[in-house]
């Protein structure tokens, strides 16, 4: 071994002396996380030339050993408790002792028209595509703190929040112009100087008056009861606040109303206007407000985002026929959702085509006549055999009654997905008869590629486009059928 690798592993060593001193005498810290392991210390890659697996060995030595955590605590309530302000990767602050997550200003970026237009196109996709099937599909937002309260940002904070608010503000102004069905809770958080707050200072959540007004308005979205009164709170409390503990590794409490009386007047455990048949995805919005929850549903079944459970059973609990599937989401992690488990990649997209197609095979199909066909971009080298050119097309005109089904079947060398656009049918978007994100998005399996699609009654007598691949490549014994169910109100009788 080089005389400079082993002079790295001797300051290496020293450095950590104290930390691992402190982890075997009194192992890791109560707030210790991602332990380091006896195979990770054992590594050759600790003395190897690259820096970031000795580095990161190190942080999680230092930060998860009684010392290190010690000395982290110590700064950050220095900084927080005596000087005022904190501003580390994690957290920052903002005007008088009020904390925001500094991930959430997703590094300041402004959100593009497109990229808003896509997400929310992908919202309404995934909304067809279970009515369809049958059951309705909502998702609602939790809005991040500092949107409803960027006055409290402050100079620093504002700074590094960029352009979080401005493209808050944009996707919600697009979404209230194309008629969105998301469910907003951003739009009961209006609020005064001199009202009770809706969040905490010092934690990333809602306090219980947000959880009280965003489920009440869950309860007049889905019920048409309003839920109304004054809410008072009937005692305060002190409550450990996640932003200190979690980020900062210090203890700090705040003041938290708590509204036993107006709960249990205005969400009974026990209520005829309680929504069944309801699967709920939730982050840690919903999951801190569990209590009410389940005095909203009735015995609803919920999954975490990106857990084992959503990826084995979401699936499975589907198929038992679920009015309602309730996807809430923090703001911050929107975009991040629709490009994870609520894709069509994804645990919970996949299960909703898969659900659709069941019950588009029940359709009884034909093939599309020649005159409600069009073809772009495609020459027909014979009879069902084609060659795509750059962004082939294939128009095809829906059944004019009940819900319209849909078969497309043809091979393709291929390896790019086959994209469904769905037509955009309400006048006041006003962006083009198809859209990005207002798609669905299936295999990019060369082979044999066997499609069934049913869509709800509203997009009868439209024209859905099928793009089979992207570019330049062979489509062969193609067939498009179409028929249509009776609607569900029909089908019902």
């Amino acid at each position: 071994m080089k005389f400079a690798n082993l002079a790295t592993a001797a300051v290496f060593a020293a450095f950590l002396a104290a930390p691992i001193g402190s982890l075997a005498l009194l192992g890791p810290h109560e707030w210790a996380e991602k332990i380091v392991t006896a195979e990770e210390l054992g590594s050759p890659q600790l003395y190897g030339a690259d820096d970031r697996y000795r580095d990161d060995v190190a942080r999680r030595l230092v930060s998860n050993s009684p010392v290190g955590m010690d000395a982290i605590s110590a700064k950050n309530s220095l900084d927080f408790k005596v000087f005022g302000f904190v501003n580390t990767p994690a957290v920052i602050s903002g005007e008088r002792g009020w904390l925001f997550f500094k991930p959430g200003f997703q590094d300041g970026q402004c959100m593009s028209d497109r990229e808003a237009g896509v997400m929310l196109g992908q919202i309404e996709a995934l909304r067809t595509i279970a009515r369809g099937a049958g059951f309705d599909f909502r998702m609602s937002v939790s809005p991040d703190k500092e949107v409803v309260y960027p006055e409290k940002l402050g100079p620093a904070a504002e700074a590094a929040a960029g352009c979080k608010i401005l493209s808050s503000r944009k996707w919600r102004e697009m979404a209230k112009a194309r008629g969105s069905s998301v469910i907003d809770h951003f739009e009961v958080m209006d609020h005064d100087f001199t009202d009770d707050l809706l969040y905490y200072k010092t934690d990333t959540h809602w306090n219980d008056l947000g959880k009280i007004k965003a489920f009440g308005q869950l309860v007049e979205e889905f019920t048409g009861r309003k839920v109304s009164g004054t809410a008072i709170p009937s005692k305060t409390v002190n409550q450990i606040t996640d932003s200190p503990r979690n980020l900062l590794r210090i203890y700090h409490t705040e003041k938290r109303n708590i509204y036993d009386k107006y709960i249990e007047m205005n969400f009974p455990p026990v209520s005829k206007y309680k929504i069944s048949g309801a699967i709920i995805i939730h982050d840690s919005f919903y999951g801190v407000s569990r209590d009410l929850v389940s005095r909203v549903f009735l015995e609803p079944v919920l999954f975490a985002y990106e857990s084992s459970g959503i990826r084995r059973n979401f699936r499975d609990n589907l198929a038992n026929s679920p009015r309602l599937v309730l996807a809430n989401t923090v703001e911050r992690s929107l975009e991040r959702r629709l490009r994870t488990d609520l894709s069509w990649n994804g645990a919970v997209g996949k299960a909703f085509i898969e659900a659709n197609e069941a019950v588009a095979r029940e359709c009884s199909m034909s093939n599309t006549p020649q005159d409600g066909l069009t073809l772009r971009n495609m020459t027909e080298l014979a009879p069902g055999d084609f060659k795509a050119g750059a962004d082939p097309q294939i128009l095809v005109d829906l059944p004019d009654d009940g819900r319209p089904c849909v078969r497309i079947l043809f091979e393709t060398t291929a390896r790019q997905p086959t994209f469904i656009y769905l037509p955009v049918r309400n006048p006041v978007n006003k962006i083009g008869r198809y859209t990005g994100g207002f798609s669905v998005m299936l295999s990019n399996e060369p082979g044999e590629r066997d499609f069934w699609i049913v869509l709800p009654e509203d997009f009868a007598g439209t024209t859905l486009r099928i793009d089979p691949i992207a570019a330049n490549g062979p489509v062969s014994r193609l067939k498009i059928q179409s028929g249509f169910l009776p609607s569900i109100e029909t089908a019902a009788r």
